[in-house]
């Protein structure tokens, strides 16, 4: 087979050459050749295994918590579930009524200024029905047992706020605001 063009020019090129230029040449070719390997494929790819290996442990962090978050959810879940199937059906418990009747327990009913009902928010699966108090004239000893019975309810009652005033004229005294939120299921 016969040279031409490139490979002739090449072939002359080499043949003017003593062999210590030849080998000078050649290992030049050879370093470049490794270089252009090195920083296109070697360097990149275990710069990028270095990184991946820093990674590693963020991401078993990360993994962590997201199974402590999962384990959190499924429990927070399961309580919903379970305060859920507690609640009673529409119209079965008056929160009203139930404050009524622990205030003349705890005689107390004759300084409830008043018991507001207020717009229940609606949830796909249950209401609640909120109702703001006003009791007045009461000392700590008084409110104390009855704020405790609301909590401790038979049904899912709690206070979501509370607000007690002393009386300027006797400290011992005091008006007490507080909110109380009772929940139904809604009607499917």
């Amino acid at each position: 087979m016969e040279k031409t063009g490139f490979l002739k020019g090449l072939d002359s090129f080499l043949m003017r050459l003593s062999n210590r230029e030849r080998w000078m040449l050649g290992g030049g070719t050879a370093i470049a050749f490794f270089l252009i390997v090195f920083f296109t494929l070697i360097d990149p790819t275990l710069e990028r295994m270095t990184q991946l290996d820093e990674l590693i442990p963020r991401k078993e962090k990360s993994l962590r918590e997201l199974m402590q978050l999962k384990e959190e959810y499924l429990a927070a879940s399961q309580e919903i579930h379970s305060l859920e199937k507690r609640l009673p059906a529409g119209g079965v418990f008056s929160p009203l009524s139930f404050i009524e009747e622990h205030a003349a327990k705890n005689r107390i009913r004759n300084n409830i200024a008043f018991i507001r009902p207020l717009t229940p928010a609606v949830n796909k699966s249950y209401k609640e029905l909120p109702v703001e108090v006003k009791v007045e004239n009461v000392t700590l000893s008084q409110i104390i047992p009855f704020l405790t019975a609301i909590e401790n309810a038979p049904h899912h009652l709690r206070i979501k706020r509370l607000a007690i005033k002393t009386r300027f004229s006797n400290q011992d005294i005091m008006d007490v605001t507080f909110l109380v939120l009772s929940y139904e299921k809604t009607p499917s």
